[in-house]
């Protein structure tokens, strides 16, 4: 009997456990964007949720989305897309991310610092050239959307290629 009432107390601290963990949790939303118009500039800090912040992108193409959710402290969050598409001349063309971001918060609940940092290469050809990038995006600030306005920071730029990188949280 005493055995059993154990297992039952285990189980139960458990489920808490987790109720805790899924409470703590927050979404990980990342875009990267290249230029489409050369004369076009990333502004460090956009505001909108993922359609209005993509509508104000004019003069870029996204190139990748990824909403992670409940993504915990500590997560490494892989993000991988290949596409093999036709070109202009009949060959094909292959563009390739793949990223390695880790995720990290600290503080209380109304005080929580969250945290970006990660690599990420991009091959593929963008606006008429052949482009190799290999992107080291530092520890970043990121801000939290739950806090009530959607803000999505620049973690990344390259102005050789015209890609960038940008990347927020959520609740939801």
């Amino acid at each position: 009997m005493r055995y059993i009432i154990t297992a039952l107390l285990a189980a139960g601290m458990n489920l808490m456990a987790a109720n805790v963990q899924a409470d703590e949790s927050r979404s990980v939303n990342f875009m990267i964007f290249v230029k489409v118009q050369p004369n076009y500039e990333y502004d460090p800090i956009m505001f909108g949720n993922f359609s209005q912040f993509i509508d104000k992108m004019n003069g870029t193409r996204l190139l990748l989305l990824s909403h992670s959710a409940r993504a915990l402290s500590g997560d490494v969050i892989n993000l991988q897309q290949d596409v093999l598409s036709d070109n202009e001349s009949g060959g094909l063309d292959d563009v390739g991310v793949n990223c390695q971001l880790s995720f990290l918060y600290t503080g209380e609940a109304r005080d929580t610092e969250y945290q970006l940092n990660g690599d990420c290469q991009i091959i593929g050809r963008f606006n008429g050239e052949s482009t190799s990038l290999k992107a080291h995006i530092p520890d970043t600030d990121l801000p939290d959307a739950a806090r009530g306005t959607d803000v999505w920071m620049e973690v990344y730029e390259d102005a050789k290629s015209g890609v960038a990188f940008y990347a927020n949280v959520s609740k939801r």
